[in-house]
């Protein structure tokens, strides 16, 4: 079993990509790593679980069903916000969009092993 660190090192080995964290659905960051640690991860992490809910709820509303991510883009970088069950979220901060879809790919190919590190599979 792979431990979430060695995890999140997967994502941060994308180029671009600057921070990646694990959030409880409560907000509570369950780990973090970031490669330059400008932004405050506990800050992102509860931010990020936020607009997700918002964006849950947007769904239903229009009737579009269930969100398998959220992408935001900004003028200085993309956040990718992946729900992993329906206890905890993955978040990137990346410099920009033109690695997203290995962030996606990677993901959604290490989601069983992240909710088995997590005890929640």
């Amino acid at each position: 079993m792979v431990d979430l660190k060695q995890m999140l090192g997967r994502f941060l080995a994308i180029p671009g990509v600057r921070q990646a964290l694990l959030v409880g659905r409560d907000g509570l960051l369950i780990d973090g790593m970031s490669r330059d640690g400008k932004e405050d991860m506990e800050a992102v992490g509860a931010l990020m679980t936020t607009s997700f809910g918002t964006a849950e709820a947007l769904g239903q509303d229009i009737a579009r069903g269930s969100v398998v991510g959220l992408l935001i883009e900004y003028e200085h970088g993309l956040v990718s916000v992946d729900p992993l069950g329906d206890f905890a979220l993955i978040v990137t901060l990346s410099e920009n969009a033109s690695n997203i879809g290995r962030v996606r790919h990677l993901v959604k190919a290490s989601r069983n092993e992240i909710l088995e590190a997590l005890d929640i599979a």
